[in-house]
């Protein structure tokens, strides 16, 4: 029998939702951590320009990418980043304290396409000997010539294309991966210094927090980044579970 969904089931789930987070604003609540129950963590209404530090922007216009990542104040950094060409910009921001400082390094390289872009090349190679030496009719060498170097750089621009190196930076308890940062964008020496300088700033915001404080705020934190659209709700589900099954949130 097919499972038809309704306006009602709808309404339904949205309520059910709304439910498991006031649950939710309870227990974050609790008298046992001492945190307001409220929803996200407190922010500036408005941006101060002078709590605005180091910045660093990435672009990568075979992908049609830009990330933008600043600095801001001693706890936050607010990011802009375009994933694709035509998709829209996101803005948003994260706490410093409830981010690991130790990313994870996903480096890719499909060499399948680089061997075919080598074997196209090879044989284009081939083809324009051959119509120099007058072996093969110049009409035929110069047709295959011109179909290989063709397949040549179309090897070559999907293998760069799929290529990765990126540090994907997490939640501290939770695992929920929140941003990425390309390795060597835009230089190798400019990213070594501002993935230094945010791992230094992960570190001290994190140095006077207690691990109940730091349950609570990754909690709020990833419940407003899953409402703003920027992790989905498997990943904030996941968190969630995390943080309710750690020995010290429910100590």
């Amino acid at each position: 029998m097919e499972n038809v969904q309704t306006p009602y089931h709808n309404k339904y789930s949205q309520l059910f939702k709304r439910l498991v987070d006031m649950v939710e604003e309870v227990i974050i609540g609790s008298a046992i951590y001492d945190v307001p129950a409220d929803n996200y963590e407190e922010f500036d209404q408005e941006i101060n320009p002078a709590k605005l530090g180091e910045k660093l922007v990435q672009s990568n216009t075979l992908k049609g990418t830009r990330r933008q990542y600043q600095l801001y104040g001693a706890n936050y950094l607010l990011l802009n980043l375009k994933e694709k060409e035509r998709a829209r910009e996101k803005q948003f921001c994260v706490n410093l304290a409830w981010l690991s400082s130790e990313p994870e390094h996903n480096k890719v390289i499909v060499w399948k396409w680089l061997y075919a872009a080598l074997s196209a090349a090879a044989l284009a190679s081939l083809f324009i000997f051959l119509s120099v030496s007058e072996i093969l009719a110049p009409i035929y060498g110069t047709i295959a010539g011109s179909i290989t170097i063709a397949a040549t750089l179309i090897c070559a621009l999907i293998f760069v294309y799929l290529m990765r190196d990126e540090f994907i930076f997490k939640s501290h308890y939770g695992d929920a991966r929140l941003f990425l940062l390309e390795n060597k964008k835009p230089s190798q020496q400019e990213f070594d210094r501002y993935f230094i300088n945010l791992q230094q700033a992960i570190e001290r915001a994190q140095s006077d927090i207690s691990v109940p404080e730091r349950l609570v705020g990754e909690l709020k934190m990833c419940r407003r980044l899953r409402d703003e659209g920027i992790i989905d709700d498997e990943t904030y589900i996941n968190t969630r579970t995390a943080v309710f099954k750690h020995e010290q949130y429910k100590s």
